[in-house]
């Protein structure tokens, strides 16, 4: 599994427009004229949980569905995969504190987060 996750972007044809809402792109064909239209689909939170991280890396359990939503009480680095170790050199996502982000990720992978400057908790709420 790859050490980076896929951050949900709009316009990417399965992107959210909206936090915590899924936006699919759907294309018609009307007497030779193509549409693309959205469809809503609202998220649903499932299972949360809390991840202490300070200056090493700490890794969570395994999640357990493929789009995670992410917030931060301190700036952290993050790290996605099967036994991922996030690290503040620039090679890992960077989460700025209070800022809510979603990502695909692969069936049971892990996210791993390490503090920027200062400990804090990331907290991992798996959408479905």
């Amino acid at each position: 599994m790859s050490n980076v996750a896929n951050n949900i972007v709009a316009g990417d044809g399965h992107a959210t427009d909206a936090p915590g809402m899924r936006v699919q792109l759907k294309s018609t064909n009307t007497a030779g004229v193509h549409q693309l239209h959205q469809i809503r689909d609202p998220l649903t939170p499932g299972v949360s949980s809390k991840l202490a991280f300070t200056s090493a890396s700490a890794q969570s359990g395994v999640l357990a569905g493929t789009i995670v939503r992410v917030v931060a009480t301190q700036n952290c680095h993050l790290a996605f995969g099967a036994n991922p170790t996030a690290a503040a050199d620039g090679s890992c996502i960077y989460l700025p504190l209070g800022t809510t982000a979603y990502f695909s990720v692969a069936s049971g992978c892990k996210v791993a987060a390490v503090q920027d400057s200062a400990p804090g908790n990331l907290f991992i709420t798996v959408m479905a």
